[in-house]
């Protein structure tokens, strides 16, 4: 202790200092940058560049246009802006790229778009290398989401059906495959009208990358679909390819085990110790080559049957007013009288299916007299079906709760969309070209790379915030240029970085992080 107080001593640069004027200025995030930054390194993303024959200047501009995306996720515009205006990390960055134009910023996303395929790869050989572990699960799904504007000269801003609920809106569809603990494998982009089970093809075959062979095991990992994408030829060509599979069938397979799913809760295997409301019951079954399992979710059946019950309610009441419109003689024509429910079979299509509308007319056949209903059989079928599903696998070595909790893993890639979309500012897409949207959502799922090796670092630690709280807390951790004059009128500016803060060192510390600016001392000016 003694000698490094003797150090102290040695090391001090004493003025004196005019107290009333000391001020400070240029005030920059610095927390989250470091803590991206760090991940730049420890993943080596300046060397894959650097392999991929990017030059220094492009590797910063690559890092400050990647973790611009994770630490102040907005338009490309508004990354230019920032680094400009509020950010340290050109203090970190290797070259300086404080002057660039905003072209730069697309002109960068463009080279990074040019080696996707190899990018993506060498970045998976790198996370199995910090994150060991033996990969044999692929979770893939898709999402899209919506543009600012028409797009009318983007050829992938196209009308679909939107997850987000923006019909009014074209929109451009990203697929994913991640594995069981979330990390991305590889990524497509498409057209917003695109037929999700129709892009499986092409996704088997962006899997591996004969430039950049795997480090992890290579045998055939399972590939776990949700229904949307699981048709019978998708299912086939993953048998044929040698995938082991695990799959929810487009198909409503439930249908062909009613008998089972009416004694579900008193002869399926439940999930857990406790029974609760949100208990899920399973039923193992043999099927051609590999295994079937029946599953009722009691949590999904309690809300499943809820909106059902509001929709019936919702249909009959509106039968019941054009019923009653047609007793008053308000409208009668057949043809503007089938319209009518035409229009009401278009809203509650699950509903309507399982009620027969009636129709009297008088004797010319022209007009309606009445319109009365029954309810199917098939009604009773399906609250019988409500809340429950079936999981088809290739898979013959697991038993039902464990091949039911590998499906379940498909909440990573979901979750993963989630942070695509709220942490990582994929929506809206302002571009109006195709290469320039396509630049904007790869730069989103780099981003997403680094967001989850650190979400990952913290769950070693069992911590597990979320990127956002981490990002929120670290904001306030800044660099600063203090200002004073000393007794001599000679004016001092010193880059400083603040010391951090409590809850600044907890995850400095869970994320091993040092900060490698140093002080910086100039004296700018003589006071006249």
């Amino acid at each position: 202790r003694g000698g490094e107080k003797q150090q102290r001593h040695e090391q001090r640069d004493l003025v004196t200092v005019d107290m009333s004027s000391i001020t400070s200025s240029e005030h920059r995030s610095l927390g989250p940058e470091l803590v991206a930054h760090t991940f730049w390194n420890r993943l080596g993303l300046d060397q894959l560049l650097a392999g991929f024959g990017f030059s220094v200047q492009e590797q910063a501009l690559a890092q400050a246009v990647i973790i611009g995306r994770l630490v102040a996720p907005s338009s490309d515009l508004a990354t230019w802006r920032w680094l400009r205006q509020q950010t340290a990390l050109l203090e970190l960055l290797p070259a300086d790229v404080s002057h660039v134009s905003k072209d730069a910023i697309y002109e960068i996303a463009d080279r990074l778009l040019s080696r996707k395929d190899r990018l993506e790869a060498a970045l998976r050989n790198q996370e199995a290398l910090l994150f060991p572990n033996q990969t044999t699960l692929f979770l893939y799904d898709l999402t899209n989401t919506y543009f600012e504007g028409q797009g009318k000269n983007n050829e992938l801003a196209k009308r679909g059906k939107s997850k987000e609920k923006r019909a009014d809106c074209p929109l451009v569809t990203l697929a994913l495959v991640v594995d069981q603990r979330g990390f991305p494998i590889v990524s497509r982009i498409y057209g917003g009208n695109q037929s999700e089970p129709q892009t499986l093809p092409e996704i088997l075959n962006h899997l591996y990358v004969p430039e950049e062979p795997l480090l992890f095991a290579l045998e055939r990992p399972t590939i776990v679909m949700d229904r949307g994408i699981a048709t019978k030829d998708n299912i086939a060509l993953l048998k044929a390819g040698g995938y082991p599979y695990l799959v929810v069938e487009r198909r409503a397979v439930e249908k062909d085990y009613v008998q089972e799913f009416e004694q579900a809760k008193e002869t399926f295997e439940p999930i857990g110790k406790d029974i609760t409301p949100e208990t899920v019951y399973v039923k193992r079954l043999p099927w051609e080559d590999g295994t079937r399992v029946l599953c009722l979710s009691a949590g999904r059946e309690h809300k499943e049957q809820a909106m059902d019950v509001l929709k019936e309610e919702r249909f009959l009441q509106d039968l019941g007013r054009l019923a009653t419109s047609v007793t008053k003689g308000n409208i009668q024509l057949k043809e503007k009288v089938g319209e009518r429910i035409g229009r009401l079979k278009e809203r509650y299509p699950s509903i309507a299916s399982h009620y027969e509308v009636l129709l009297q007319t008088d004797d010319e056949q022209r007009k309606v007299t009445a319109v009365t209903y029954t309810k199917k059989e098939s009604r009773a079928k399906r609250q019988t079906l409500t809340g429950c599903y079936v999981i088809e696998t290739s898979r013959q070595d697991l038993e039902a709760a464990e091949i039911w909790q590998l499906y379940m893993t498909l909440t990573q890639v979901e979750e993963a969309f989630r942070s695509l979309k709220t942490d990582l500012g994929v929506r809206p897409v302002y571009h109006q070209h195709k290469s320039r949207t396509e630049g904007h959502l790869f730069i989103s799922v780099l981003a997403y790379h680094l967001l989850i090796c650190i979400e990952k670092t913290m769950r070693e630690q069992n911590d597990n915030r979320r990127w956002s709280t981490l990002r929120k807390t670290l904001s306030t951790h800044q660099r600063s240029t203090i200002i004073l004059t000393d007794d001599k009128d000679q004016i001092h500016h010193t880059r400083v970085s603040a010391s951090p803060e409590s809850s600044h060192q907890e995850i400095y510390r869970m994320l091993d992080i040092k900060d490698p600016l140093k002080r910086k001392h100039t004296v700018v000016a003589q006071r006249l």
